[in-house]
């Protein structure tokens, strides 16, 4: 269904999540049951907010973008705008007739929310496949700070953990983790997350995938609810009865997101003098926990242009156990500068680019190489400051 107005888009979610399952233990959705809500933290632009006559409204973009000639070789599109100026249906066909609607908020015209009903294969791929068709723009990461911080408002009732290294370091010794996956339930979920990072109850760590809370929102009988998987790809997927305690639960992630990419890039952007090519700004460090073991082989896997990092660049050696890089993050197609070393990695993030591909990078070395690293500024302060 096609959304008018904003209100016409609370109304057909609220409906939607009405009929939809509400708090699932992990059982099969019987098949009469409507599908979930998923909505999809996206960044829509760089870090310099449009401006008349410089760039191009996030409408402008999102009607550019689903009509790239690479979308619309995978899926028939139709951009239907609302009559508020910041809300736009796209509708969708694909393969046999499948039809879904995605609902872009553009409120905040730099962080978008998608809203879908579609099915998740589809829903994940579209809007992965929308993120691509712009440079600029790209799905959102969320490290298990920003995940902890949103899960505040509500209950923790589940977390997803995970610990997986394979990909970057093959063949890792045979008494460490080379990976870890853990689900845990229940009303103290949270506590249990705090003993399972204790030191010693995994050699490596382990970083937080998912978060589902149940939320009740702020003006209500009690009766009403959500329940999210808050996940650190940035997608959430809502049950339970009311689609404005997911509104507010979304909020605040947004929130934390958008404050963290603003602080990143306001505190240390970095410039190049034309004149006489002298860097000025601050960087930022990545203190790792454990050295990266094969510093050559993790730099050309990390740059191949391959998942996790969807990083592309020529690493050079600049003697033994240090490597730079001037990458492209394909996730959002700008330049970040790397230097690495087996204990840290220090970036540089031109004032051009956007904070996100820093919070990308952290994310996936949470997920990826050490759960424990940390981010720090030159003083060795804390850089994300929730």
């Amino acid at each position: 269904m096609i959304a008018r107005s904003r209100s016409h888009l609370n109304s057909i979610l609220e409906t939607h999540i009405g009929s939809s399952p509400g708090e699932r233990t992990g059982e099969a959705r019987p098949p009469a049951e409507a599908l979930p809500i998923k909505t999809f933290l996206m960044e829509g632009c760089g870090p310099v907010p449009p401006k008349a006559g410089n760039q191009p409204g996030p409408l402008v973009t999102l009607a550019e973008m689903a009509t790239d000639p690479v979308l619309r070789a995978k899926y028939s599109t139709r951009v239907h705008l609302g009559e508020a100026p910041d809300l736009t249906t796209v509708e969708i066909v694909h393969g046999e007739g499948e039809r879904a609607f995605v609902y872009v908020d553009c409120a905040d015209p730099r962080h978008w929310l998608l809203h879908t009903c579609a099915k998740s294969g589809l829903a994940d791929r579209f809007v992965s496949n929308l993120a691509v068709a712009r440079r600029g723009v790209g799905r959102a990461a969320l490290p298990g700070e920003f995940l902890e911080e949103a899960a505040r408002l509500g209950d923790t009732v589940a977390l997803s953990l995970d610990h997986e290294r394979r990909v970057v370091e093959p063949g890792a010794d045979s008494g460490s983790s080379e990976f870890v996956k853990a689900r845990i339930w229940g009303t103290r979920a949270d506590r249990l997350l705090s003993l399972v990072r204790l030191p010693g109850a995994f050699a490596e760590g382990i970083a937080l995938t998912t978060v589902r809370v149940r939320h009740q929102p702020d003006e209500g009988d009690g009766n009403r609810f959500c329940v999210d998987d808050l996940r650190w790809d940035g997608r959430i997927i809502a049950r339970g009865n009311s689609f404005q305690a997911h509104l507010e639960l979304i909020a605040a992630l947004q929130g934390c997101y958008a404050r963290q990419v603003a602080r990143i890039e306001s505190l240390y952007a970095v410039r190049t003098n034309g004149a006489d090519g002298i860097m000025r700004g601050r960087s930022l460090t990545l203190h790792l926990t454990r050295p990266i073991r094969h510093l050559e082989r993790f730099c050309r896997m990390a740059f191949s242009s391959a998942r996790p990092f969807l990083l592309w660049g020529l690493p050079l050696v600049r003697g033994p156990g240090s490597v730079s890089v001037t990458g492209v993050d394909l996730n959002f197609g700008q330049a970040l500068g790397f230097e690495f070393t087996p204990e840290f990695i220090r970036l540089f993030l031109p004032k051009e680019t956007s904070g996100g591909t820093v919070v990308r990078f952290y994310t996936n070395l949470q997920h990826h190489l050490d759960p424990r690293v940390r981010l720090l500024d030159r003083d060795e302060r804390e850089v994300l400051q929730l």
